[in-house]
């Protein structure tokens, strides 16, 4: 064979060979149309979303896309977009304020300085919010309590949205929710704008972070007007129309001692009145975010910039009814069924204002933490579960370190905040001892209440005795010094505290796992198997924004569902 007859055979493998390796081989396709930059970023979370709420009441959410073109909620997104079922916090203890930071920062407690909603200032001898700073006072309410200021200072690092106005673009970011921790640690050092909801003065409000004249902006009086003209107006409850999934039900086992939803009814039809805190209980909390949301995008132009902005929303009123009824209500059946038609309203909206509506839009979906069922329904099933009483704990702590290393001036234990002890230094200055000695002490009595699981001091991770396992690695990545408890009782599973109905304190399955969607351009539909924690979320969007990840980002960009260029 010659060689013109040689080449002439294999012509055509050698370009089937370079079509697979451009297929193949990463970064082989670079010749290939770049995806186009998204108009508008929106995250949107539910507080407490419980990974298989987005399954169990599956057959009650609206179809992807309604006759007449109206687009659902939870089914378009997990239509359009990519849906890992399974996405976890890797924390000890998962809660709103670490959650809504993760979700924006990419990263986790110990490094971002968020471990808990709530620590103890040892010096100071007093409780620290996690958002709380009295230089910026509240704007929009005359209260002084329960905090006199916020800002998202006390957040270390950055987050994506800082990133996209770190890297020039002229974005705009805006953060709602009807907690404020929710709205602050979503918006980041660089928002334009967060606003939260007083539930006493029944007003949204701002701080001065945001806003240095101490004026709201018109669009959010106009909402607080029309609160003012709707007051002691009732609002009713019901059961949804469609038939209920069989999965919950319809008189729970609830704790008789949780006064949080009491008010409400603790039966269908439930029922509020405009102005009443307990409003936001009801799916009318959802109702008055999504319509400050629209306010938000009309008043600054969102996705309708030559830049790429930011909105992002937390639906709150999810927790504060999931505390008072748990994951086997039909109470929680039917908040679900209303989280998916306020989506689907939302969605609707951006589509409608966007540029481009949703084709030009990236959306994210998740939870800030699950919850457990309730330790009455487990027990009542065979389950072990049960309560465990902190604040009894502390007393008998108390009465053991002085019997231990005798009588001081101040308590040993200055506070104690969802089953995390704090030391007073003093004491121990006092006695001349070193902490670790007190810690070990504590641990020794923690460790033989009913309900612990294990104890865990802060020492140990400095002497290097945090054995392997998965409490010993959530700890290391939620402990940080000087807001961390010095002490942390771990309970069993399904063990919790007194005060409400469920709780979310620790970082079991139930707690840690959350649904989360990505859909929009650049991004592959599907439904994926792999392991995705929540921390993964904004490396990815900042890999599609074509930005630097948030300063201390550590997930991974979830390559499996991005589209090849």
């Amino acid at each position: 064979m010659n060689t013109a007859d040689f080449a002439a055979l294999t012509a055509p493998f050698l370009r089937l060979l370079v079509a697979v390796l451009i297929f193949t081989v990463p970064g082989a396709a670079l010749s290939a149309t770049p995806t186009p930059k998204p108009k508008l970023v929106v995250v949107l979370v539910i507080d407490q979303l419980r990974a298989d709420y987005l399954t169990r009441f599956a057959s009650r959410f609206l179809p992807a896309v309604s006759k007449g073109g109206k687009l659902g909620g939870f089914e378009y997104l997990k239509a359009r977009g990519a849906y890992w079922p399974f996405a976890e916090y890797d924390y000890l203890q998962c809660m709103t304020g670490p959650g809504h930071a993760s979700i924006s920062t990419g990263a986790y407690p110990y490094q971002f300085g968020i471990p808990a909603n709530y620590w103890f200032d040892h010096e100071k001898k007093q409780p620290v919010y996690c958002t709380e700073d009295a230089e910026f006072a509240t704007v929009g309410t005359d209260k002084a309590k329960p905090r006199a200021g916020t800002s998202p200072r006390m957040l270390i690092g950055t987050t994506f949205g800082d990133e996209l106005k770190n890297a020039g673009y002229p974005s705009k970011i805006v953060s709602i929710a009807l907690k404020d921790r929710a709205a602050i640690l979503m918006g980041g050092h660089r928002a334009d704008l967060a606003v939260w909801f007083d539930g006493g003065s029944f007003k949204w409000v701002s701080s001065r972070y945001y806003l240095p004249d101490g004026k709201l902006p018109a669009w959010v009086e106009a909402l607080n007007a029309e609160f003012t003209r709707r007051k002691d107006e009732k609002i009713v409850w019901n059961v949804e129309k469609g038939k209920p999934t069989g999965l919950t039900e319809d008189k729970p086992v609830i704790l008789e001692k949780d006064n949080s939803n009491a008010s409400i009814g603790r039966e269908f039809p439930h029922w509020g009145t405009i102005g009443s805190p307990t409003a936001l209980n009801l799916p009318y909390g959802l109702e008055i975010t999504v319509d400050a949301a629209e306010k938000a995008l009309d008043a600054f132009k969102l996705g309708r910039g030559a830049a790429t902005d930011i909105l992002f929303v937390s639906f709150s009123s999810h927790d504060y009814t999931g505390h008072g009824f748990g994951p086997n209500s039909r109470e929680m059946e039917e908040f679900t069924v209303a989280d998916d038609r306020a989506v689907s309203r939302l969605l609707n909206i951006i589509n409608a204002k966007v540029d481009g509506g949703l084709a030009k839009t990236l959306i994210v979906l998740t939870g800030d933490h699950g919850s457990p069922s309730s330790a009455e329904y487990l027990t009542q099933n065979k389950v072990p579960a049960g309560r465990i009483d902190d604040k009894a704990i502390k007393d008998k702590l108390e009465t053991f370190l002085t019997n231990r290393f005798g009588k001081t001036k101040e308590p040993w234990i200055g506070a104690v905040i969802d089953l995390g002890y704090f030391f007073n230094p003093a004491a121990i200055r006092e006695k001349k001892l070193e902490k670790s000695t007190v810690e070990d002490a504590a641990k020794e009595l923690l460790a033989a209440q009913a309900g612990v699981a294990q104890v865990l001091g802060s020492t140990d991770l400095s002497r290097g005795s945090v054995s392997p396992g998965m409490i010993q690695r959530q700890f290391a990545k939620t402990y940080y010094p000087g807001r961390s408890a010095d002490v942390i009782a771990y309970p069993k599973p399904y063990f919790m505290n007194p005060h409400a109905t469920v709780d979310h304190l620790t970082g079991y399955a139930y707690d840690r796992t959350v649904p989360l969607v990505i859909a929009g351009p650049g991004v592959r539909a599907g439904r994926y198997s792999q392991k995705a924690e929540v921390i993964d979320a904004a490396p990815t969007l900042a890999f599609l924004l074509g930005i630097l990840r948030p300063a201390l980002s550590e997930g991974r960009v979830l390559s499996e569902a991005i589209e090849p260029r």
